[in-house]
Formats: structure tokens, sequence, C-alpha cells
């Protein structure tokens, strides 16, 4: 009997379990908060789960019967937050075969409640899943191609993502995938790609020794962003190690710009990181 699409991609993500403890421990929470520790009925899934719930119970981590997704806390670095979608579609996704079928993505709970809690979730995570009820399962589900790909980008899965290209329903990958990535930056520079703009304007106040003249919340930042040019907004602020929202990194980093135009356009006589730059807030 073929193997079906979904238990393909579960399998595949499985097999490419994340490295880190943090992210697998996220994954486990994930899992935890769909089904609450009850047996899956996938074989591969439930085998996955027993031996992720081991590891966290050997370094005294694991989680409770209804842990708390959107707990930023828990997140330690940048592949924590897809890590959580991973767990969640392993527990008790499906999706059909965007090259057989018109595209779907159902999650099917037997608790209404946690239904409820992981939909308020992927909404404030920007995923707009509708809900029904059906033989007695609360179904969270998308059909929107692109919507569906998206949640898999999300979730470090990029194969959904050609799938449903090739089928079709995004006839231009290149483009969908430049809108994802634009709109994390397009508000720092129209110009310039947003990361190598803001790089070039910290090194500029490096090389003129004012760096160190940045208050301290805005230095931080500039050596967060030194440190990881290639990461999205997003992805910086998940991996910042005060668990900065995207809008207060956005308004730090434009900051730091202003101050570094405002040194090049006075010719070195801005005192930066003083004054009103550094009594601004967040």
């Amino acid at each position: 009997m073929t193997e079906s699409y979904s238990k393909s991609l579960r399998r595949e993500m499985i097999s490419h379990s994340p490295k880190k403890f943090c992210c697998r421990n996220n994954l486990l929470r994930a899992m935890t908060a769909c089904t609450g520790g009850a047996p899956l009925r996938d074989a591969d899934a439930a085998a996955y789960y027993n031996s992720l719930l081991s590891e966290a119970k050997s370094k005294s981590c694991a989680p409770d019967a209804s842990p708390d997704l959107g707990d930023v806390s828990a997140l330690r670095c940048a592949g924590c937050r897809p890590a959580i979608l991973r767990g969640i579609f392993i527990a008790v996704g499906s999706v059909t075969d965007p090259a057989r079928h018109e595209s779907n993505l159902d999650l099917a709970f037997r608790s209404e409640a946690r239904a409820e809690a992981i939909w308020k979730y992927l909404l404030s995570a920007g995923f707009d899943f509708r809900r029904r009820t059906r033989r007695g399962s609360v179904v969270l589900y998308m059909k929107s191609g692109e919507a569906i790909a998206d949640f898999f980008a999300e979730a470090g899965i990029n194969r959904v993502l050609y799938d449903v290209s090739n089928a079709g329903l995004i006839s231009d990958v290149s483009n969908f995938a430049n809108r994802r990535y634009n709109a994390d930056i397009s508000n720092l520079t129209r110009s310039t790609e947003a990361s190598v703009c803001v790089c070039d304007a910290i090194r500029s106040l490096e090389a003129a020794g004012k760096l160190h003249l940045l208050d301290e919340t805005l230095y931080e930042t500039a050596m967060l962003r030194l440190e990881y040019p290639e990461l999205t907004l997003s992805q910086l602020a998940a991996a910042s190690p005060k668990r900065l929202t995207k809008s207060t990194l956005y308004n730090r980093l434009r900051r730091i710009m202003a101050i570094a135009e405002e040194y090049r356009s006075t010719g070195g006589q801005a005192a930066c990181g003083e004054g009103e730059h550094k009594k601004q807030e967040d």
C-alpha cells in the first residue's frame, strides 16, 4: 500500500529532528499541548513522542499536560518557533497531496479546549486557520495552497512549498519567497538589502570610534545584528537573549541607522548615543 502524503511528510519531520535540545523540547511541548500526552494514533509519531519525553525527563524538563506555547521564555533560539509548528503537525496534522487533490491542511483534536488553545496560538502567529466540528473532533483547517505552503515553510519544511508550486497553485516560487522576505525588512530600507544597510551603518559607527557611545540597548542590538547578518527580523528577535519583539528590534535598528546618518551628515560632530538618542524609549 502506498504511503500517504501526510505520513511521508511526518516521517520526514521525525527523521530530521532538530539538533538543539531547546528546539526538541519545544517540539515536545507542542505535541503535548495538542494531545495532553494521550496515545497518538500514528505509530511513528507515538515512538518519536516517547523518545522526546524520555530525553526531557532525563533533563528534568518534561512539559506539564497543558503547556503554554505562547510562553516566550521557552524560546531559546531561532529554531524553537519552527519546532513548535512541526510538533503540532506531527501530533494532529494531515495534508492532502498538492499534486492530486485540492489543497487542504487539517489539525484534528479530540479536546475542544486543546483545539481552542492551539487555534489562538496559530492566529497570534499569523496563520488564518478556520474551525469546524467533524465526527466528534474539532478540526482547524486551511484550504489556500499559498497559506499551507507558508505554514510548512515557517516550520522549516520547504518540500510542501515546492510541491504546491509544481501543482500550479503558486506560479512563481521566487516571487513568493521574496514577498515573505520583504515582509520582515521592507520598512528598514527601500533601496538596498536591509541587513547589509544596517550592518554598514553599524560598521561606520565602529570605524569612527562611536559605536561604544551607543546606549546599552542599542549597543546590544547592534552587536546582535552583526553576529547574525543573515537572519530576518523575526528570526533575529527570536535569537535575541532578551526575547525582543520584532517591533522593538525594528525600532532599535532604525534608531541606529538614524544615528549613523546624523553622524555622517554633520561631518562627525553628532554625539552618538547621547542626548535625545540615548533617552528615547523603545
